[in-house]
């Protein structure tokens, strides 16, 4: 045997053997946290958002099935596509237009519209015969993907930056979380690797109370939607805020998330998502400043963020509830 087939071989083992216990450790890490079991009902589910490309817009459904990764759409998971500059990510802070595109699936393709451009249609199927081969700096960690290719990126970057040959695009490849928890996160110890979700921010779940939106509103000279602030669930009924001292949140009949850290907010929430413009006297988010800056040295905080315990399906209409230890 040849020194490459061996070290293909043992190379090989130790990727199964570490997959194994990768498995083993999320499956007792989730063992650690009992599930409550008594409930309060505080308001039910009013909108619903799916993110398939990070930084565009949403995909809104009456219902989606929520997985370790984020709800699904179509086969797709909440951001699983990432657009990349030189290896890093590059967002709509920097490029507002980014939440005029709309992503849609038709089958097995994955369409793009932009106003007055031409789609873009990608087929999935082939994307996913890909081996992997890119890697993207998403905010803390190097998350590897899958390039879709020059099309793709020509059709991103004329529309994003005005010339070809500058973004790329990434699908994230995994049935499961790689980021993980980035050091300053630590302290937050509801908060596991396997609630790091796709190329998210921060986790694979966010969710903004209406009531904490109508408390903003009160603040400002324009009224801003919670789809300013990208949640992937909406609720009404608790009051203002009520949100930021929750440890459990239940969805309908099965699905349980486990609160992890509050949202902390930048000046994304200062674009407007109908017209990709950002608010020239720096709102929401300077009122935020004054008002939400409830963590010590970190940014405002509007809505929280959740990783699933209990995977099923929600959907609009579905009743919210919180746990007992929720109050404690």
């Amino acid at each position: 045997m040849s020194d490459n087939q061996t070290k293909l071989i043992v190379g090989t083992a130790v990727a199964v053997g570490t997959a194994v216990a990768g498995l083993a450790y999320l499956y007792l890490k989730r063992a650690e946290e009992p599930i409550p079991t008594k409930w309060k009902k505080v308001g039910q589910i009013i909108d619903l958002n799916c993110f398939p490309v990070k930084s565009c817009a949403p995909v809104k459904r009456n219902s989606f099935d929520c997985h370790l990764l984020g709800v699904e759409y179509e086969g797709l998971f909440d951001r699983c596509f990432i657009i990349s500059q030189n290896g890093k990510q590059t967002t709509a802070r920097v490029h507002p237009k980014m939440v005029l595109i709309q992503p849609k699936v038709v089958g097995n393709e994955l369409i793009l519209s932009a106003p007055d451009k031409p789609n873009f249609v990608l087929n999935l199927d082939e994307l996913r015969e890909e081996s992997i081969n890119g890697k993207v700096e998403c905010w803390y960690a190097k998350v590897n993907g899958i390039d879709a290719g020059d099309e793709a990126a020509n059709w991103l970057s004329e529309y994003i930056v005005g010339k070809p040959g500058v973004l790329r695009l990434l699908y994230y490849p995994y049935s499961y979380p790689t980021k993980g928890v980035s050091k300053n996160d630590r302290v937050w110890k509801a908060y596991r690797n396997e609630d790091a979700g796709t190329y998210h921010d921060k986790t694979s779940y966010m969710l903004i109370n209406q009531g904490s939106i109508d408390e903003l509103n009160s603040h400002l000279d324009h009224v801003v939607k919670p789809l300013q602030f990208r949640p992937n669930l909406v609720v009404e009924g608790p009051d203002a805020y009520d949100e930021d001292k929750w440890k459990w949140v239940k969805v309908g009949d099965d699905v349980i998330f486990r609160v992890l850290k509050p949202c902390t907010r930048c000046i994304f929430t200062n674009i407007n998502p109908e017209t990709g413009e950002r608010n020239p006297k720096h709102q929401p988010l300077e009122t935020l400043v004054k008002n939400r800056s409830i963590i010590p040295n970190n940014s405002p905080v509007m809505g929280t963020q959740m990783g699933v315990r209990v995977t099923g399906k929600i959907s609009i209409g579905d009743a919210v509830y919180i746990s007992d230890e929720s109050e404690a």
